[in-house]
């Protein structure tokens, strides 16, 4: 993946890669995958692997590489924001990415929605469309702090493995913040987490023949039951 992206930059007419071992020994030619992907896509296969989740960055839950890859090939777009995070990205690279990608991780979630950013998906998926919490794209908020470690991964790291000395910024600007272990650890997000902030998005497994008893979630929270209890919100 890494050979591909920077094959450009190298002024070679071809470039092999010796892979696997025994009988699963074979040698790849990465100018022919350049060649099928084209510049741009090829120059920026680092940045989307990162992005669709890769072991330094997180994942979208349920959509795995497949489906980002459908995706890219459906809204070519993205390419350009991609292409702006490819190699030593500042922060007004990644906030002028953000629509595009916004719009990218949209259409990985709903290939039909209409819904420039994520937030407003997040709202018609989850209210008009009956999707679990864990089933919508995440807050914009989110997306952005995801966005920075990509771009630290993918620009920073990746985009100057052909550099002898490159010059890597510090993690704390790029999404990551230290942990009292004194580890880096994701900074998931800056907004308070929903089901604490939000208690009326609290839900209950009662059943309404049954009704809600000492067990239900929505009784020790002191709320009433909602229509997105099991019970309908009639007990």
């Amino acid at each position: 993946m890494i050979a591909v992206s920077v094959f450009s930059r190298l002024n070679l007419d071809e470039l092999w890669i010796a892979f696997g071992v025994g009988k699963y020994f074979k040698y790849i030619a990465v100018h022919s995958i350049v060649r099928a992907l084209g510049p741009q896509k090829s120059s920026t296969l680092h940045v989307f692997h990162a992005f669709t989740g890769c072991d330094q960055t997180s994942a979208f839950l349920g959509r795995g590489k497949t489906t980002a890859w459908e995706t890219w090939m459906a809204y070519e777009e993205v390419t350009i924001a991609f292409l702006s995070l490819s190699q030593s990205p500042t922060e007004q690279d990644i906030v002028s990415a953000m629509p595009r990608l916004e719009r990218f991780v949209v259409l990985m979630y709903d290939r039909t929605s209409t819904c420039e950013n994520v937030n407003k998906a997040r709202k018609v998926l989850f209210t008009q469309k009956g999707r679990s919490i864990e089933n919508i794209p995440p807050t914009s908020d989110a997306l952005q702090l995801h966005t920075k470690r990509v771009a630290y991964q993918a620009g920073h790291c990746w985009g100057q493995c052909d550099i002898p000395c490159p010059v890597i910024p510090s993690p704390s600007e790029w999404g990551w913040t230290m942990s009292e272990e004194q580890l880096w650890k994701p900074l998931w997000m800056t907004l308070p987490e929903a089901s604490k902030a939000c208690r009326e998005l609290l839900r209950c497994g009662c059943r309404m023949e049954k009704g809600c008893k000492g067990h239900c979630k929505c009784r020790k929270a002191e709320m009433q039951c909602t229509a997105l209890c099991k019970c309908g919100g009639d007990c």
